[in-house]
C-alpha cells in the first residue's frame, strides 16, 4: 500500500496546479467558442468600418466634381462673348477647323454650340462685349488682310 500511496500523491500533487487539468474540469470548448465569436464580431465591425470610410471617400469625390463642374459654369455665364473665327452645321468640319486655328496660333480655340444648332469655334472668351471686341482688333492689328471675326453672346 505505501508503494501505491506515494506515487498516487506525486501524480495528485504534480496535476493539480497543471492548467491542463484545469482546462479539463472546466472544459476548453466555452472559452473557444467566446473567443471565436469575439473575433468575428471584431471582423464584422472593421468590415462595416471600411465600408463606411468608402461611401465618405466616394461622397467627398463626388462632392469635389460637382464644386468643379459648379465653377466651370459659373465661369462659362461669366465669360459669355465669345470671338468667333468659322461657325459649320457639320460637327466633323468645327472640329477639323478647331485643329486648324490651333495651328494658326490662337491658343486654345474651343467649340462653342449655338441655339440653333451651329458649332462655332471661339477663340476667346470675354465677361463684355467691349472686352471681345478689342481681342477681335488686337488679332487683326498690322495685317494686311484682316481675319473674319465677330463676337457672339452665349446666353
Amino acid at each position: 500500500m505505501k508503494k501505491l500511496l506515494v506515487p498516487t500523491l506525486i501524480i495528485a500533487l504534480a496535476f493539480s496546479g497543471c492548467k491542463f487539468i484545469d482546462k479539463w474540469k472546466k472544459g476548453d470548448s466555452a472559452d473557444t467558442l467566446a473567443a471565436w465569436q469575439a473575433k468575428q464580431d471584431s471582423m464584422q465591425k472593421a468590415e462595416v468600418l471600411k465600408a463606411k470610410k468608402l461611401e465618405e471617400a466616394k461622397l467627398a469625390k463626388e462632392k469635389a466634381v460637382q464644386d468643379s463642374l459648379r465653377r466651370v459654369q459659373e465661369l462659362q455665364a461669366k465669360m459669355r462673348f465669345h470671338v468667333i473665327i468659322g461657325s459649320f452645321k457639320v460637327p466633323a468640319n468645327a472640329d477639323r477647323f478647331q485643329g486648324t486655328v490651333a495651328q494658326m496660333g490662337y491658343s486654345k480655340p474651343t467649340i462653342v454650340q449655338s441655339a440653333n444648332g451651329f458649332r462655332m469655334v471661339s477663340v476667346g472668351a470675354f465677361e463684355t462685349y467691349g472686352k471681345a471686341f478689342r481681342q477681335i482688333q488686337k488679332f487683326n492689328e498690322g495685317k494686311e488682310e484682316p481675319v473674319e471675326m465677330w463676337v457672339y453672346e452665349n446666353r
